[in-house]
């Protein structure tokens, strides 16, 4: 098993540099599994919605639902990861909002207390005004 960073990951979604897709397709298919950390994961989000990508919400989540499906990636809590994606559907706020309060959620903490105006709705968070 092997980590992946960020950039590999991008290479590999996007092919928007050859040399470095066909690495990074290399080294993932050789891999028995590639493990994908929370953190990598939100990055993975906020690179593909930006320039030069500028994906839709529903692609990237989308996306990260066909890598959870997937036999060759590994991530810290699949279903955690799920509760996100459904809130991110669902809220006004961004996945990586959603998926700090379902991994607090998952930990037993009520709430999660935050400014973000965005998760004023949400069961989860507690919105400070």
């Amino acid at each position: 098993m092997i980590g992946l960073d960020t950039n590999v990951i991008v290479r590999y979604l996007t092919r928007d540099d050859e040399a470095q897709w066909q690495k990074a397709v290399e080294i993932i298919e050789r891999s028995e599994s590639c493990f994908i950390c929370n953190v990598v994961l939100c990055e993975i989000v906020w690179v593909l919605k930006g320039k030069p990508y500028k994906y839709s919400q529903v692609e990237i989540l989308r996306t990260i639902e066909l890598m959870l499906q997937s036999p060759k990636f590994e991530f810290e809590n699949k279903s955690t990861i799920y509760q996100a994606i459904a809130h991110t559907k669902q809220g006004a706020a961004n996945f990586a909002d959603y998926l700090i309060g379902a991994i607090n959620y998952e930990h037993k903490y009520i709430h999660t207390v935050t400014f973000d105006r965005k998760l004023k709705t949400s069961k989860r968070f507690k919105v400070l005004d």
